[in-house]
């Protein structure tokens, strides 16, 4: 299915998760935005430009079904610009946000293969709990190149279980929870240069 196939239905992922910060609408994340009613968007035939050009990855990649919906799934999936990811990464094309709402729903054998597969062909894979996004390429290589789908969930729910306290603390514990899951990242960056 294509981007105008799919349809947001009552997903209000989006509507909820994201920051947004444009002339027509400001609204920090993890904050339903004021528009927001029972049913979807109270404006939606008027909303802003910022709302009209949005579409999660779910949306972007037609070889995602109806399961892989942010609100079904549990992971809003969010295009990276070649331009914000590292240069490494840039030659296959844009990066990927996988962003997790709901972890029980999100951190499956679907999801790890969807990330594995990111990973075999060099795209660049971030995670993100409502937070900062970091980098799991290099935590996920080991796991993706040995083929270990349980590898590759356990790196996911670590680095989640890091990332998480990070989505819903304030001033120091939020530090503390994003410097522990990039202290992972560059443990798994060093295992794999003295590999």
């Amino acid at each position: 299915m294509t981007a105008v196939e799919k349809t947001c239905g009552p997903c209000q992922v989006c509507c909820v998760a994201l920051k947004i910060k444009t002339p027509q609408l400001r609204k920090d994340a993890q904050i339903p935005c004021p528009h927001l009613v029972a049913k979807g968007c109270g404006i939606y035939e008027s909303r802003p430009p910022v709302c009209r050009s949005f579409l999660c990855g779910w949306r972007l990649m037609p070889e995602l079904d109806a399961s892989w919906r942010p609100d079904v799934s549990g992971v809003m999936l969010l295009p990276v610009p070649e331009a914000q990811i590292p240069k490494a990464y840039r030659a296959a094309g844009p990066g990927w946000v996988l962003v997790i709402s709901d972890a029980k729903k999100a951190i499956t054998p679907k999801l790890a293969r969807l990330a594995a597969g990111m990973v075999k062909r060099h795209a660049a894979v971030f995670l993100s709990v409502m937070t900062p996004r970091i980098q799991m390429n290099e935590q996920l290589e080991g796991p993706v190149a040995a083929n270990d789908l349980d590898g590759v969930m356990r790196v996911l729910n670590q680095a989640h279980d890091r990332l998480k306290p990070a989505g819903t603390g304030k001033g120091l514990g939020r530090i503390w929870a994003l410097y522990r899951a990039q202290v992972d990242r560059m443990r798994a960056k060093m295992e794999q240069r003295q590999s």
